[in-house]
């Protein structure tokens, strides 16, 4: 497989190579197209039913800021720092598996992350390679742009961590005449905060998304990670989502299924979950946005089994500016809960 990356690179500096000279003739003096962007996402919550810690609070889901250049009609470059939590809390047991009690300090939840950092290169209109730290295709790059309400809630994946939300590899893009997109990347697989492992195990993924009408997606995508030699008993890790969805200027609807086998390496560790949304436009200004998900086992949440349900109004008060009042209720733990989201794009 990694005869499959070492050709990749190698067909980016050889296309690199023919097309200098007359790139450098056409753009004798290439100028920086620049764009700058944030994102802000806010949020209240307090609990209706059932138990949740702390009962009410405010949130900081989102804290973005991005900068791209066009460095010359082929040649692009994006730099995004976010804000989330990038530690986790560690349980510490003895040989018979009680729990210490331990002094820990788990580091801050609102820290500045590097997540997005890629250079992108057009050789030509229906080929686009990426290098550098990637968003992860598949969820991000796709699913969360059609959601289109990420300041309220993430989607179903991000939420349960079924992948990293980006990674340092290199990606190459092929595209049909608008209908057909396909994407094959090749990442450390150990997401934004960490190193590659000792191992230098790769993941490797395929995406590919198929737009048949006007609005309307078809999405697939699967990836395959090896378990790191180091891991005794480890069993190789791999990924299915499937994906469709259709959205007019009034509605917007869309269901997926998710499935990891072997999460974080471990036989018989396999997680599957469904998603699915639809939001209705009733004026220019304001949407009413209803979700389910059904959660089959999630390690990050501490949930076997459970039904999430979202309802929720979203109104534009400004151009970029939104907030939302949603009710948001979960099985398993049973929890009620009552939130007031705030984004700003600018």
């Amino acid at each position: 497989m990694r005869t499959g990356l070492l050709i990749l690179l190698s067909s980016l500096l050889t296309i690199n190579s023919f097309s200098q000279d007359s790139l450098s003739k056409k753009n004798p003096t290439d100028v920086l197209k620049h764009k700058i962007w944030a994102n802000i996402f806010a949020s209240y919550y307090t609990t209706l039913s059932g138990s949740n810690t702390p009962s009410s609070a405010f949130e900081m889901p989102t804290a973005l800021l991005g900068y791209s250049a066009s460095l010359n009609d082929r040649f692009k470059a994006t730099i995004i720092y976010d804000v989330t939590r990038t530690t986790n809390a560690i349980r510490v047991t003895d040989s018979l598996g009680a729990e210490l009690n331990v002094s820990y300090n788990e580091g801050s939840r609102y820290t500045a992350f590097l997540k997005m950092a890629e250079i992108k290169y057009s050789p030509a209109s229906f080929i686009d390679f990426h290098i550098g730290q990637l968003l992860n295709t598949q969820y991000l790059t796709t699913q969360d742009k059609f959601w289109g309400y990420r300041y309220i809630y993430f989607t179903f994946q991000e939420v349960h961590r079924y992948g990293n939300p980006a990674d340092f590899g290199a990606q190459v893009d092929l595209k049909y005449n608008s209908k057909l997109l396909a994407q094959l990347s090749v990442t450390n697989g150990d997401g934004p905060f960490k190193h590659q492992d000792s191992d230098a195990n790769f993941l490797y993924s395929l995406n590919i998304e198929y737009y048949p009408v006007k609005g309307a997606i078809v999405k697939f995508y699967t990836d395959f990670s090896p378990a790191p030699k180091s891991l005794i008993g480890g069993y190789n890790k791999s990924v299915t989502s499937l994906f469709a969805g259709y959205k007019s200027e009034r509605y917007r609807f869309a269901v997926e299924y998710n499935a990891v086998k072997n999460y974080g390496f471990t036989k018989n560790s396999d997680f599957w979950g469904i998603s699915s949304f639809l939001s209705y436009s009733v004026t220019p200004m304001a949407d009413i946005i209803g979700r389910y998900d059904y959660i089959n086992r999630s390690l990050p949440l501490n949930i076997e089994k459970s039904h999430f349900i979202l309802l929720g109004l979203h109104y534009k008060l400004l151009s970029n500016l939104s907030g939302s009042a949603n009710y948001r209720y979960l099985t398993e733990p049973q929890k009620g809960m009552l939130y007031f989201s705030f984004g700003a794009k600018f």
